[in-house]
């Protein structure tokens, strides 16, 4: 028999991945739109603008519903929603941008659920925090990965429209079956486990999340900016590299299209840090302060910015894979000194206001890409002005408590699963 905790790491991880790239996908997927539509790719791009506000919005009240309702019962409604929604981006007339916006819309609201609610649910139930958070990142930075390779294929082998109708039934699906895990008691969730010597006073809460305030949302705009911004870079500065090989495969009678070569490359950064992620939740996040550790990674993100601006083909590849590696390592100490220091009963709002913060970034991202790429032809000076970005988040970082506060090991309460 699953062990009740495995359970919900899986459902969790399932989750993490499906949302990542599903609320990714559309970066690839509008390429290949802009071919079909006829429109420039930077104005299709400004259509998934407001979707990303609502992917930071809404994780406020979703993590308030997971409060009121329970984590189990609002991860089957960001699978459901989640999935129609891609369904009905699929389903979407040639041409009608205002239909697709209000589609994406659906994909931006219902994928604001994951984070502010599987998040917190694999926290709370998991035996070593670190571990746990490895491998839910490692299930989320497959779903990264995915995303440039599922509309690559679906796209090659079928349509745009493919693309987003395939991965919408595949999450329907997830949702009924956690519904039906649900009301079998197969899967629950409890309190937070107590962390020994860590002490939840006012004080240090406030000065804990004042700080990841300002680091998690320049960090968003980072994240956001390599997430939308990659293809778009891989497609001017590998286009040499992706010729030779698409010209190799044509002499053996294979034809392929560009967009499935960006896609590959997209999914190379988010491979990469999947595995990465997964190493350092099992040797780094839970052996080493973690102040010290999200310092590092925030001033390494200034040459892997470097590198993305002004690196040519492999270069810049590079400097993208680096940089997802960094913002993995970020991630789950965030989380885990959030959930530390933010009391079970509130682990909903704590962590829907981190992603409020977080991913609220995201449009100012997607705007800046559109309109740097739209007036210079490139995104250098994007990239290296996120570069200044970083040593501001560097700086900030040095406020967060001391090191004594990221060694404690958690001790699991004798809570069962409800």
């Amino acid at each position: 028999m699953i062990d009740p905790g495995r359970r919900v790491l899986l459902f969790s991880s399932i989750g993490h991945a499906l949302m990542h790239m599903m609320t990714a996908f559309y970066a690839v997927i509008v390429l290949t739109l802009a071919i079909s539509w006829k429109l420039p790719p930077e104005d299709l791009l400004r259509l998934y603008a407001p979707a990303t506000i609502l992917l930071g919005v809404v994780s406020l009240p979703a993590g308030w519903l997971s409060d009121r309702f329970g984590a189990p019962a609002m991860m089957v409604v960001m699978f459901v929603g989640l999935g129609l929604s891609s369904i009905a981006c699929g389903l979407v007339p040639t041409g009608d941008t205002l239909m697709l916006s209000l589609a994406l819309c659906g994909i931006g609201t219902f994928g604001a659920f994951y984070h502010s609610v599987g998040i917190g649910w694999v926290i709370r139930t998991a035996k070593e925090q670190g571990h746990a958070m490895g491998v839910n990142g490692l299930w989320g930075s497959a779903g990264l990965a995915l995303y440039g390779i599922v509309p690559g294929v679906l796209i090659t082998i079928a349509s745009w429209r493919a693309a987003f109708i395939v991965p919408g039934i595949v999450c329907v699906a997830v949702g009924v079956v956690l519904f039906w895990q649900m009301r079998q008691g197969k899967v629950g969730d409890r309190p937070m486990p107590a962390t020994a010597g860590v002490q939840l006073g006012r004080r240090e809460f406030w000065r804990v999340f004042s700080v990841l305030s300002v680091t998690m949302a320049l960090e968003g705009v980072i994240w956001q900016a390599v997430m939308f911004g990659a293809a778009l870079v891989f497609e001017a500065k590998l286009a040499p590299e992706i010729t030779t090989l698409r010209d190799g495969l044509a002499s053996w009678g294979i034809v392929t299209k560009e967009v499935l070569w960006v896609g590959l490359a997209t999914s190379m950064i988010y491979v990469v840090s999947g595995f990465a992620q997964y190493a350092m939740g099992r040797r780094i996040i839970d052996r080493y302060p973690l102040k010290t550790t999200y310092v590092v990674a925030s001033a390494l993100q200034i040459f892997a910015m470097i590198a993305l601006a002004m690196g040519n083909g492999y270069v810049a590849l590079l400097g993208a894979i680096g940089s997802a590696v960094l913002s993995s390592a970020a991630g789950p100490i965030e989380n885990i000194l959030i959930a530390r220091y933010t009391p079970s009963r509130y682990h909903g709002l704590g962590f829907g206001a981190k992603f409020v913060v977080a991913f609220g970034a995201g449009p100012i991202a997607i705007l800046l890409i559109a309109w740097i790429r739209e007036t210079t032809g490139s995104l250098e000076l994007f990239f290296l002005g996120l570069a200044a970005t970083s040593v501001v988040i560097t700086l900030v970082a040095l406020l967060l408590p001391g090191a004594d506060h990221g060694r404690e090991a958690p001790v699991p309460q004798a809570a069962p699963a409800e």
